[in-house]
């Protein structure tokens, strides 16, 4: 790529820069860099037939040769670090652990899918090899950039556990433990055939609206948050992410496993129809006209009644950690509401949202459907968040009233207040040639389980699709693409200043109108089965 003299001296400076942070914060920087460097390194350690399947990611949708140029630059940036004496040891190390998480990641585990119990790691694996860890921050944990660049202080990777179990999921997604200097264990959640940079991006965002809530007396006095977990992508098609300790799926909980005689509603509601009779019953009217769908559905409702109430009585039974149980749930689920509709966040169901069994915090995970990509969606999503009767039962009597109407409002205002702060960071995810934030057909067919119209290899993928379709039709669709990005801004300014079907509204009565749709049984009846808004 042939740069010009101006274009030149910006690289030039932004080299330096990364290069410089990455020799004083390198357990907070390198990562970042051997994400970009190890983008296609998936393909390059398998080297079977399966390295094509392997290579099939969500994909950049940029300019290819941009592409390729700026994987250089990070490879040629890891050189220069690795001449650096005070980290050389730490970017060889490092590079040598995300090689072996990459393996990991990609390691055919298919003949294990029926497998509960703990699997032993084969002892080829460069995970089971590894032997200079030690002056390596363990990857999942968070801690604050220190300005004077002394990090002696953190916790460091010691090894891993020889065995690993598998979390449920086409790909089959490995649960890793690792132990640290400290002496504590940490389950970390090794993903391959998935693109986690717009988690981890997303991650990010939620940071900084954390940062806004809490210099907002209004929302820190009510101590308002989004819930994060660290995401650490390790190349286009895998990733590692922090397991979130103590959490469960509220449909865990509420409707169990299959056979669903451990879930809250067989348990305290056995008179009434169960989860599977309800979705069979929408089903059913999932191709018929609005008037029949809204039928069957208020029928549904009228025999499957909420229980999230009991969640609270199950596992707080003092009466005052209860109430503040129960409190702090209705204000994490009014903040994730908001910023997930402000963010435009899809395929909420009941396996993305955990609940955490200590603090009753909501945890939302899988946010690759953001900027209302749902819409887009074989089956379209009609609601701004998830605010069915399950929900809405474990905030009390009240419901959505007091509390979770005040603090969707304070967490709105803050929103309003800071349009520009947002805008600007959004504006970056948006337009980067090597983040694929539009979902394609291969994607949303298996979001809402269409498989059955795609062949045996993507249906395998999950949420993945041909790097090299996605390529080609890269270079026609640019413009496309930076034209949505477009509409995609315009319709995150349209919130942030209150404006809903071109009418603008206060913050009071935009949060009442996204109530209103939120719960309205003519939206909730058209969801796709799998969503389960019965719950």
């Amino acid at each position: 790529m042939i740069m010009t003299e101006s274009e030149g001296e910006q690289f030039f400076i932004k080299f330096y820069i990364i290069h410089r942070t990455a020799v004083d914060h390198p357990h907070h920087a390198l990562f970042c860099i051997f994400a970009l460097a190890n983008a296609k390194r998936d393909s390059e350690l398998l080297r079977k037939s399966t390295a094509s399947k392997s290579r099939l990611t969500k994909g950049g949708h940029g300019n290819q040769s941009e592409n390729e140029g700026r994987i250089e630059a990070a490879k040629t940036l890891i050189n220069q670090l690795k001449k650096e004496r005070s980290i050389s040891g730490l970017v060889n190390n490092m590079e040598t652990l995300c090689d072996a998480y990459i393996q990991l990641a990609n390691y055919n585990v298919s003949q294990f899918r029926n497998e509960t119990k703990p699997i032993n790691l084969d002892k080829r694996l460069w995970i089971m090899q590894l032997k200079e860890t030690e002056n390596i921050a363990v990857p999942t944990d968070n801690f604050p950039i220190d300005p004077s660049g002394d990090y002696k202080s953190i916790v460091t990777l010691k090894g891993f556990e020889p065995t690993f179990k598998l979390a449920g999921g086409i790909n089959l997604p490995k649960i890793l433990t690792c132990l640290g200097s400290d002496g504590r264990k940490r389950r970390q959640l090794v993903k391959g055939k998935d693109d986690l940079r717009q988690d981890a991006i997303m991650q990010q965002v939620f940071e900084m609206l954390n940062t806004l809530l809490h210099k907002n007396p209004g929302t820190k006095k009510r101590n308002l948050s989004v819930r994060q977990y660290k995401v650490i992508p390790l190349s286009q098609c895998s990733g590692v992410l922090e397991w979130c300790e103590g959490t469960l799926p509220i449909g865990m909980y509420l409707i169990g496993e299959k056979d669903e005689a451990s879930g809250a509603h067989k348990r305290f509601r056995p008179q009434d129809i169960t989860a599977r009779a309800c979705r069979d019953k929408m089903v059913e009217t999932a191709r018929k006209p609005l008037k029949d769908k809204l039928k069957n559905f208020l029928e549904i409702c009228s025999k499957f009644q909420p229980v999230m109430r009991y969640f609270f009585m199950e596992n707080f039974s003092q009466p005052s950690v209860w109430f503040e149980r129960r409190l702090a749930y209705t204000k994490s689920v009014s903040t994730t509401s908001i910023v997930g509709y402000i963010l435009g966040l899809g395929d909420r169901h009941i396996q993305n949202i955990l609940i955490d069994t200590n603090t009753a915090e909501l945890v939302h995970i899988d946010l690759g459907i953001a900027f209302e990509q749902g819409r887009i969606l074989p089956t379209p999503e009609t609601v701004p968040f998830r605010l069915t009767r399950d929900v809405i039962d474990g905030m009390g009597v009240s419901g959505v009233e007091g509390t979770f109407r005040r603090c969707c409002e304070k967490t709105m205002e803050v929103m309003h207040n800071h349009q520009e702060a947002l805008l600007t960071i959004l504006e970056v995810l948006l337009y980067d040639p090597l983040n694929n934030w539009t979902i394609s057909p291969q994607k949303a067919a298996a979001l809402q389980g269409r498989r059955d119209r795609m062949d045996t290899e993507t249906s395998e993928l999950n949420v993945t699709m041909d790097i090299d379709n996605a390529n080609t039709s890269a270079k026609d669709s640019q413009e496309s693409v930076n034209k949505l990005a477009e509409r995609v801004l315009l319709r995150l300014q349209q919130k942030l200043q209150g404006y809903e079907e071109g009418v603008q509204l206060s913050v009071t009565g935009q949060v009442n109108n996204l109530i209103q749709e939120a719960r309205d049984p003519k939206n909730l009846c058209k969801l796709f089965p799998g969503w389960q808004p019965y719950i």
